[in-house]
Formats: structure tokens, sequence, C-alpha cells
């Protein structure tokens, strides 16, 4: 797949198909973040910053280094992405949301993907390509709206435990102390332990609380 025929996907076959005021959920493949106007990066070209800029009628010099263009970029850049396919959405009354990066468990396309694989390679008996086209096409076309709404349904539940779990870890990352640039094996001073916890000898109980 690739942004050119993911747009075509979108505009000729989702768009005409989709209620009014639609949210597409997106994940993070390379073809669904397709820019609008990228801004270059550090990696890019000396030649690509230049025209960037040049383009935006941005003061700077031939004789800059890479480093000094890019912090050019870097303060006029936009703040926030602007990506192709919302626009495209957004032009057809559509609004796209992302999924969180690295959480496939959060689309349901990824249990239909599992199952269609699982069943697609049960009977895939001869490994051959032309049978494998076959086999997909029919299971894809065996797909029922029950079996779609079931993976959502699932996605749901998995949704609603993160947002159980999330006032935990926030209360768990609020205890979690750590302190930066201390040997605590060589330079445990006096004011680190309690009162309660020195002898009247002025030594330790051997036994102390970590």
């Amino acid at each position: 797949m690739n942004f050119e025929n993911y747009q075509k996907w979108i505009q000729e076959r989702l768009i005409p198909n989709l209620p009014t005021n639609s949210v597409v959920v997106i994940d993070n493949a390379p073809y669904h973040n397709v820019q609008v106007n990228r801004a270059p990066t550090s990696s890019s070209r000396k030649s690509e910053m230049t025209k960037w800029l040049s383009e935006r009628n941005i003061p700077h010099s031939e004789s800059m280094l890479k480093p000094q263009l890019y912090t050019l970029i870097k303060l006029y850049k936009p703040q926030h992405k602007t990506f192709k396919i919302d626009s495209i959405l957004a032009n057809a009354g559509h609004s796209a949301l992302r999924l969180p990066p690295y959480h496939p468990d959060l689309n349901p396309i990824e249990l239909v993907w599992s199952q269609l694989k699982g069943r697609v390679a049960k009977r895939n008996v001869n490994f051959s390509m032309s049978e494998v086209t076959k086999l997909v096409t029919e299971e894809c076309n065996a797909i029922t709206e029950e079996d779609w709404r079931s993976c959502c349904n699932h996605t749901r539940k998995i949704e609603e435990a993160y947002m159980e779990r999330e006032p935990l870890l926030d209360v768990m990352s609020e205890e979690i102390v750590i302190h930066l640039g201390r040997d605590s094996s060589s330079e445990t001073s006096e004011s680190d332990y309690s009162c309660s916890e020195i002898e009247s000898d002025g030594s330790l109980s051997g036994v102390e609380n970590l």
C-alpha cells in the first residue's frame, strides 16, 4: 500500500459510503500520515531546507550551515502538522481521529486481520499465490456485520480498561521518586535517616527500612 492508492480508496470507495459528519479512525501507518507542505527535518538535504525557506520568503543565506538553516525552519514551521488525508476528509465534511502510537490493540481491524490470516492458513494447502489470492477474497467476503461488531465491542472493552487504569498509573507515577546524580552506596548522609533509625550511641540499628 502507498499513499496514492490509499488516497484513491478514500475518495472513491470510503467517502461516498460515509454518513454525514463521520469520524474516521486512522492508525499511524506511514501512508496515513503524509503531510501537507511538510517541513524539512534535521536530516534533510541543504537544498531542501533553502528551498523551503525561500518559498516562504524567510531571510537566509546560501553560506549558512545546515544546523543554522534548521534553526530557522524550527522557528517558522507550523506548530501543528496537517495531513493530506485529514484535509481530504474535512473537505467532504468528515474528520480524522488517530489512534495513539504503538497501540494496535485499540484497532479492531487488527482482530479482523488476525482471524482472516488464520482462516486462510487453514485452507491454504497448495501454497501458491493465486490460491492465496482466491482464499483471501473468499474470506473477506465471508466477514459479516456481526463479526465486525464483535471486534469493535472487544476493542471498546480494552479501551475502557485503559481508562480505568489511567488514574492508578497517575498515582503510581507520583509515588516514584528518582534521585539523580547520587550513589546510594557511597554518598548516603546521616540526614537520609530518621532519628528513630539511629541508636543512642550514634550508630545504626542494623535493620533499617528501605
